[in-house]
């Protein structure tokens, strides 16, 4: 994916309306106008095709394919970007504009989940166990990978199966985001 088409999409994710249409298009992998009209039921159909018509403009939506309908054709939308990635090789060339293509890809999917979430009548924030923070902490690569490999074995056995099985137990997700130091911030190490 260029960087104008990942720009375009980042503010597509700030924007309330194009967010909720990239989630709901991420979820069913394809949609048309018609179903999306039908599942965000609160955006006007002159607003969601104005919105529709501005991402495939800007790249961040393709026309998967069209169908005939009557006399006209209807189009199917996909997010543009590929799913099927081989995400290891990808990794090795070093390349920013895929690891930004996978980045958007974990948003849009954490997104959803949040979505989803806040939509619910009746949700507990504290109770439920939902939050998120952010704040920074300075290490050099080598504690960087120590304090990740320490994270994985911390949750480890919350993660098997057997443990959303026992009482009082539900599933939850956990991201955790390492962002890189900013320009110039690798100095100490």
């Amino acid at each position: 994916m260029d960087k104008k088409i990942m720009k375009h999409m980042i503010s597509c994710f700030v924007d309330p309306v194009d967010s909720r249409i990239l989630l709901e298009i991420k979820e069913r992998k394809t949609a048309t106008a018609k179903e999306l009209a039908l599942a965000l039921t609160d955006i006007s159909q002159a607003s969601l095709y104005r919105h529709l018509g501005k991402m495939v403009k800007h790249g961040v939506l393709i026309i998967a394919e069209e169908r005939p309908i009557r006399a006209l054709m209807e189009k199917v939308y996909a997010l543009n970007m590929d799913e099927n990635l081989d995400i290891p090789r990808l990794l090795k060339e070093n390349r920013g504009d895929v690891y930004m293509s996978l980045f958007a890809q974990f948003s849009a999917a954490l997104m959803r989940e949040f979505a989803d979430y806040t939509a619910r009548d009746g949700i507990d924030i504290l109770k439920d166990g939902s939050g998120f923070s952010t704040g920074p902490i300075a290490v050099n690569s080598q504690e960087l990978e120590t304090l990740m490999i320490q994270i994985g074995e911390l949750i480890a056995p919350y993660r098997m199966p057997e443990q959303a099985a026992k009482p009082g137990r539900k599933m939850h997700s956990m991201a955790l985001i390492v962002t890189p130091p900013k320009e110039g911030g690798e100095k100490n190490e």
